[in-house]
């Protein structure tokens, strides 16, 4: 490799690396902000206000997050033209979430809560995805957080104004900012045809892949609340929660590779360098040990220091595993991923139930923690080595008319004719 080629190469990492440290950076911010609003819910609302919130928030999570999950990952490595067309479903997906919650605000806070706000981030990740497909995190969570930010400020300038504030008052201003997002995005859209991501086995599995990751990183402390008490499972979810913040840099690392690993078809010679990633695993990981450290000589419980302790090793882990995550997604192995997550899930679970029954508390979940996610990276390391799917693969993508963006042979006969009808049907003809 000549100087110039090095050179050059060493630019592109660094400049990888910035967009994912700025991403973090607005990410932490974004946090910091939530914080501040739960403190002030429940100043004013009292705690059972703050209760009925969080649990519709929940809901909207566990409701909006695994439809929209095959959006998500399809976004990033389908055809341009494939890609306009499921943004466009995206969008229509969404919206019937939301207009179904507002029909319902005279029924249910729970329901029309959580579909407003559910079908709100179904849009507003449809308005985010050109972002999130050019791999640019910083832009996505720049977005995410200024989105928060205004509705947070809308919903505190109620509370703190308003004689008697209500939740549904403060939770209708805190959803306001979806409107305008959906506005705007019924704009991006337009003359799009809306299309489904995928045949239905695929978005069945990556559906199923959603859940499975849902009860991998929130049934330990679930678990934990029921085996032991409510203490110990708030000591392990404040440091499982920091150590999923801290690892996330890993995570917007893996998606600024995104257009090189679309181009190359997902082969893991496009994405970071291992070295690279070893940088950024060690730095995260001493980021949440310095922490666990320190609070050892501070009053907070010695339990939640340690567990924090033990975290570090995961966060070491999880970036990795978020890198290789993002190789299997151009690769097309959903049914690794989703396989994976599903077996190791119990594994873990398991492990919480013995180490919390041997009264370790809050330190069984972190250990479980690292254990699952050591075997998760012997799996999903050993999956990304291969190239992008072959066999299998190409047959569904001809039936649901998905095309790679990789550069192909000139095909004639069926192949060729069903690319052009394809293309054709992206756009309304009036």
């Amino acid at each position: 490799m000549s100087r110039f080629a090095a050179a050059r190469t060493l630019a592109q990492s660094h400049s990888h690396l910035t967009k994912a440290l700025v991403a973090a950076m607005w990410t932490y911010g974004g946090r910091g902000i939530g914080l501040l609003w739960t403190l002030i819910l429940i100043a004013k609302l009292g705690i059972g206000g703050y209760g009925q919130y969080a649990m519709a928030f929940a809901l909207a999570a566990i409701a909006a997050a695994p439809v929209d999950n095959p959006f998500s990952v399809r976004a990033i490595r389908e055809s341009e033209s494939r890609f306009l067309s499921e943004r466009s479903g995206r969008v229509l997906v969404g919206l019937t979430a939301m207009a179904a919650g507002v029909a319902l605000i005279p029924v249910n806070y729970l329901a029309w809560f959580a579909l407003l706000v559910g079908g709100g981030e179904i849009v507003f990740n449809a308005y985010k995805s050109r972002a999130f497909r050019d791999g640019d995190p910083h832009r996505v969570m720049r977005m995410d957080t200024i989105r928060q930010t205004t509705s947070i400020a809308l919903g505190t300038g109620y509370l703190m104004l308003a004689p008697q504030p209500s939740l549904v008052g403060a939770s209708l201003l805190y959803a306001a900012p979806y409107l305008v997002i959906a506005c705007a995005s019924i704009r991006m859209v337009w003359g799009v045809a809306p299309k489904a991501p995928g045949t239905p086995r695929i978005i069945a599995v990556l559906f199923t892949e959603h859940l499975a990751n849902a009860v991998y990183i929130q049934g330990d402390i679930l678990l934990l609340g029921f085996l032991t008490n409510s203490d110990v499972a708030g000591y392990y979810s404040v440091a499982s929660t920091f150590a999923w913040a801290v690892a996330q840099v890993g995570q917007s690392f893996g998606v600024t590779y995104h257009e090189k690993l679309r181009a190359a078809g997902g082969h893991a010679s496009a994405g970071p360098p291992k070295k690279h990633v070893l940088v950024v695993a060690t730095g995260a990981s001493l980021v949440l040990l310095t922490v666990g450290v320190v609070l050892l000589f501070t009053p907070v419980a010695t339990q939640l220091a340690v567990s924090m302790i033990v975290m570090s090793a995961f966060v070491f882990l999880r970036v990795f595993n978020f890198v290789y995550t993002t190789l299997l997604y151009l690769q097309r192995r959903d049914a690794v991923r989703t396989i994976s997550a599903g077996a190791v899930a119990p594994v873990k679970l398991g492990l919480v139930a013995v180490l919390a029954m041997a009264g370790l508390g809050a330190v069984s979940g972190a250990i479980a923690s690292v254990v699952a996610d050591a075997l998760l990276l012997v799996v999903l390391s050993r999956a990304s080595r291969s190239g992008p799917l072959e066999s299998g693969d190409t047959p569904e993508m001809l039936e649901s008319g998905d095309i790679p963006d990789t550069p192909a042979p000139e095909r004639g006969g069926r192949h060729r004719r069903e690319e052009l009808e394809n293309e054709r049907g992206v756009l309304w003809s009036g």
